[in-house]
């Protein structure tokens, strides 16, 4: 078949562009032929892109700017429509090269302008093709502008999958946003969703409409478990870590030579190498977060219930792997945990949009039960104390790593973490970390909860021999194994 694939973002970094590199991996091994529409601007770092294409200004004209031979059936051919510096998204974070803003900021304007260079592009690169069947991504805005190419006269299949972010964080939130995601469902003939969470909370929002839900379907997410390591011992866990090491040290020495290497959002500390050679895996138990920093996955409620959580444990690290917005806010935290600054660290708990225009200030609720602790002079004093001039070395942040390079710390950590204080479309981190041997904890809502179903079924029997429970989103940082 002849595919067309529309993304319009990257393909690394966050689950909606894992989820089109590895769809696209999928369909070349499959002996389809895939047309991919996005931005990503590293096509050498693909196995599956035979060919990249960009465009001129007006995006009239497409040349050829990569080309190098697959190994797969099918072959997959990467257009970067030219947006002119401007790309607009549902949460906000610096692109290189771009003028970034969130769709809630942009005027109707600039986002039919973005409309129409998505639009010029598609036309101008398949308007004599064949076209089997249209995929696209987001409710928002790739729908809209496949329609008004000409791929929506009829001629083909078109599928929408629907992730996470662009519902909750932009057409929640705009009623111009809302009529163009009206747009883009009445052009679809299915609607994919990741999840029956996601599913559900779609239709509820749109006054679970007949037409809609007569076209959606629910297929959960999954991982292809060769891409992921799972060790029988823990004494294997540092030759993994050497060997991870001595791969950064390659790609530090090639971008060292190659300075257009550098990936702009997707950089990993410069001295990651240094800080991952001063934990002992085998003896230090490691604690894992992986994904954006952002104050939506709920890394400032790991920072705060360290100290808590190093009172019994005092051998650990935490290791946070990802790249985003609120890095600033959560190494705030951290200093002032360090520092044993009591003031300052209820100040970033109590009032997180002083530090972070972002953050929603309704969050500090998360903190009640802690601050209410904190007026206890006793307790305030064993919290800092356990902090003061340790917290800042338990915690290790990385930066970005690509998921070769994560593979080995999952499989080398004792347990993953993801406590998302916002709506999650589906829970992958956690089908990564369970593809790895590790069980995962999360918070139990929104799409987390139909992974954690799977795995408390599956390992019913850990769970009552140590007396765990669910965690449910409320204020409660820390539960002990018995409560």
């Amino acid at each position: 078949m002849q595919i067309v694939m529309v993304h319009g973002y990257f393909l690394k970094g966050t689950g909606s562009n894992l989820f089109v590199e590895n769809s696209c991996r999928e369909l070349c091994k499959m002996g389809h032929q895939v047309n991919l529409f996005c931005q990503e601007n590293d096509p050498d770092q693909f196995d599956f892109i035979e060919k990249a294409f960009d465009f001129n200004d007006q995006n009239s004209q497409s040349w050829i700017v990569y080309q190098n031979e697959t190994a797969y059936p099918g072959k997959c051919h990467l257009y970067r429509p030219n947006l002119n510096g401007f790309l607009p998204v549902y949460v906000y974070d610096d692109y290189q090269g771009y003028q970034v803003k969130t769709y809630t900021n942009c005027s109707k304007a600039e986002i039919e302008s973005y409309l129409e260079n998505n639009r010029r592009a598609i036309d101008t690169a398949l308007i004599s093709r064949q076209t089997d069947m249209v995929w696209t991504n987001h409710t928002i805005m790739q729908p809209v502008y496949v329609a008004r190419s000409h791929l929506g006269l009829g001629q083909c299949h078109h599928v929408m999958t629907v992730h996470g972010s662009c519902l909750n964080f932009s057409v929640r939130n705009s009623g111009l946003l809302q009529d163009y995601a009206r747009e883009a469902i009445a052009n679809a003939d299915r609607i994919a969703f990741v999840s029956h969470f996601s599913e559900n909370e779609f239709l509820e929002f749109f006054d679970n409409d007949l037409e809609i839900k007569e076209k959606s379907i629910a297929i959960p997410g999954g991982v292809d478990l060769q891409k992921f390591i799972t060790l029988t011992d823990s004494s294997q866990k540092q030759a993994v870590i050497d060997s991870l090491v001595s791969e950064l040290k390659l790609a530090a020495q090639q971008l060292g030579s190659k300075p257009n290497l550098d990936d702009g959002l997707w950089k990993t500390d410069p001295d990651i190498i240094a800080k991952l050679e001063k934990i002992d895996f085998g003896n230090e138990q490691i604690v894992l977060y992986y994904g954006k920093y952002l104050w939506t996955k709920g890394i400032q409620l790991i920072i705060a219930a360290a100290p808590l959580i190093m009172m019994d444990h005092h051998q650990l690290r935490f290791l946070l792997v990802g790249f985003g917005s609120s890095r600033s806010y959560f190494e705030a935290m951290i200093t002032a945990l360090d520092h044993a600054d009591q003031a300052a660290f209820i100040e970033l708990i109590s009032h997180p949009e002083t530090a972070d225009g972002e953050i929603d200030p309704s969050s500090a609720r998360f903190f009640t039960a802690l601050l209410k602790k904190l007026d206890d002079p006793d307790f305030a004093s064993a919290y800092f104390a356990e902090a003061k001039d340790k917290i800042a070395a338990a915690f290790v942040l990385t930066g970005f790593l690509g998921h070769n390079q994560l593979k080995c710390l999952i499989a080398c950590a004792d347990i993953t973490v993801a406590t998302s204080i916002f709506p999650e479309a589906f829970g992958l981190v956690a089908a990564e970390a369970l593809s790895s041997g590790i069980i995962p904890v999360q918070t139990d809502h929104s799409g987390f909860s139909e992974v954690i179903k799977r795995y408390i079924d599956e390992f019913d029997d850990v769970f009552d021999r140590h007396s765990l429970k669910q965690l449910a989103l409320d204020d409660q940082l820390v539960l002990k194994s018995g409560q």
